[in-house]
């Protein structure tokens, strides 16, 4: 895992605002649930923009 990126079956280690990195969205996120897909950018679907179209891929960055 990259440093302070999570994907979308990781569980979310602290609640916060979340950044989808490949197009900039924002996104609050519980403490103890699981990421998801990014709503804007369907990041971690076969629909996601290039490199970020598997749930294994690395998106979600911590930013407060």
């Amino acid at each position: 895992m990259q440093d302070n990126l999570f994907k979308i079956t990781d569980i979310v280690p602290v609640s916060g605002t979340y950044l989808c990195v490949p197009c900039g969205h924002t996104q609050y996120f519980e403490q103890g649930d699981k990421f998801e897909t990014c709503e804007v950018c369907l990041a971690g679907t076969p629909d996601g923009w290039t490199g970020y179209e598997t749930e294994e891929a690395e998106f979600w960055q911590y930013i407060g």
